[in-house]
């Protein structure tokens, strides 16, 4: 889904209160509010968006789905969904189950660990509420309005309390008032647990999995014989979130991202690294970084899965990573001109997100391939792109030129033919696996080179192979281009050959 500015002002619209309704009423009504103003913490817009969901769920008596999916990108703030919405459910008792009138959460992770850290993750959130509660609401004497810890106070000091367990206090109407702890006989638990066979025998009105998409700690069977059962008799919401990872298992099969099973009925939200864009361009930005060395180093296929949401599903990286880091190691600049012979290659863009791009290339007597020069236009900039191959044809000693055999080029082609130059379009539906074949088996042997170029790397580490029913395909990887591999491998169109196994050669006998 995507978080554009009107999402944003929509989500946010959940965050006022209603004048009507006291501090406590409100928060109790709306689960974001409660983050807000108890607990100090404004929730994203898509967490905003998910946690409705999820109370929403609570609300209707079981008429939607009870089963919820978040598909995310990682450091986006799912953990914080998790910890918010498990706290408020038990601060007002929202989902009781069993005789004790209680609500009881179970969250499951990958390992002990980790299911252990979420749980450490909502301490953490009551302690901030305390101090956020403490500092916020004040009387006439700069005294707390609920006392020093409210949420602390919340917790009982005769049940555990530890690496494992939150544990509430029962209801007691003089202390608690109307809606905190509301009705709880036994006092609201959270409990965490590794993923085996220790959850036997528990009962749970939420059920929490988080990375659920790893197969291959969160198997069928835990999912199955051993926490799915420990919900059935409260009809528990089940929540299940993860980044992607592999084609297989129940979570795959619930988010069903090819629709090829229809027997679930599970709601699925899917917020990519994006989601967080326009609300927090720092700390984007940050991520960002992070993103952009691991598909530095060749990480392409993580980078889709962890950040873009994509479960990797037979697509390969169509270049070795190694082989590619092995392009950039020759230390040379860009060239401004070159007087011996060599080729253009110009990719032409579109008008939304492909750019046009022109490369120049030669090749030594050795069969040595070098990327000399090339510029790149915005979206919608090439105006003077013919000008400026006319320039460029004065400063290198350029003998064919190699332009995508595309509609949108087809004028600009004509005109480069009625300059007298030597031109041979690219058809990409007949030569794009061909050429780029012949391309990445001279880069194998170490014959292709280029100065440092951070953005060709990252296209040429984007870009997926994969086998349809009829061809092979080659494409880059969603939210990445190819204008640049595009371009350099039309300059290389004559200098790479094809394997077409035994070669005829013609010969001139004098």
């Amino acid at each position: 889904m995507e978080v554009n500015q009107e999402f944003i002002d929509r989500m946010n619209k959940y965050l006022e209160p209603d004048k009507e309704k006291g501090l406590i009423e409100n928060c109790s009504s709306n689960v974001n509010i409660f983050a807000q103003r108890m607990l100090g913490i404004k929730p994203r817009a898509w967490q905003i968006y998910f946690m409705n969901k999820l109370q929403k769920a609570i609300e209707d008596g079981g008429i939607q789905s009870k089963e919820f999916v978040a598909l995310t990108s990682r450091q986006v703030g799912k953990s914080t969904v998790l910890a918010i919405f498990s706290l408020w459910c038990c601060v007002f008792n929202k989902y009781p189950g069993t005789t004790g009138n209680n609500t009881l959460v179970g969250i499951a992770s990958a390992s002990d660990v980790q299911a252990k850290k979420l749980l450490y993750e909502m301490k953490k959130f009551i302690r901030l509420g305390d101090a956020h509660i403490k500092n916020t609401y004040l009387d006439e004497d700069d005294k707390p309005v609920f006392g020093e810890s409210f949420f602390s106070d919340l917790l009982d000091d005769h049940e555990p309390n530890n690496t494992t367990t939150i544990t509430f206090k029962a209801y007691n109407e003089t202390v608690h008032g109307d809606l905190i702890l509301k009705d709880s006989k036994a006092g609201s638990v959270i409990k965490s647990y590794p993923p085996t066979a220790a959850v036997l025998g528990e009962t749970f009105s939420i059920v929490i999995i988080d990375e659920a998409g790893k197969t291959d700690k969160i198997t069928d069977q835990f999912f199955y014989d051993f926490m799915y059962p420990t919900g059935n008799s409260t009809n528990a919401i089940r929540i299940y979130t993860s980044t992607p990872w592999v084609p297989s298992g129940f979570f795959y099969r619930m988010v069903d991202p090819d629709n090829m099973y229809s027997d679930y009925n599970v709601d699925v939200v899917e917020f990519t690294i994006d989601s967080i864009y326009i609300e927090d361009k720092n700390y984007y930005d940050v991520v960002m970084n992070t993103i952009n060395q691991l598909n530095n180093d060749g990480k392409t296929s993580e980078v889709q899965r962890a950040y873009y949401c994509r479960f990797i599903k037979g697509e390969k990286v169509y270049f070795d990573p190694e082989k590619v880091q092995s392009v950039f190691t020759e230390p040379y600049q860009k060239y401004s001109y070159f007087t011996d012979e060599c080729d253009m290659g110009v990719d032409f863009g579109g008008q939304t997100i492909s750019k046009t791009v022109i490369t120049i290339t030669r090749m030594d007597d050795e069969g040595n391939i070098y990327r000399l020069y090339d510029k790149v236009y915005g979206v919608g900039e090439d105006d003077g792109l013919l000008d400026d191959m006319t320039e460029l044809m004065t400063k290198f000693n350029v003998q064919r030129v190699i332009p995508d055999d595309c509609p949108a080029g087809d004028f600009l082609i004509r005109r480069m033919k009625d300059k007298g130059w030597d031109v041979h379009p690219m058809n990409f539906k007949s030569d794009k696996v061909k050429k780029y074949g012949a391309f990445r088996a001279s880069m194998n042997r170490g014959q292709v080179h280029s100065y440092n170029d951070d953005n060709l790397k990252t296209e040429m580490l984007a870009l997926e192979q994969s086998d349809g029913a009829r061809s092979t395909i080659i494409r880059h990887a969603p939210n990445y281009t190819d204008d640049r591999i595009d371009s350099f491998v039309m300059s290389a169109y004559f200098y790479v050959q094809e394997d077409e196994g035994v070669k005829v050669y013609d010969y001139d006998y004098d």
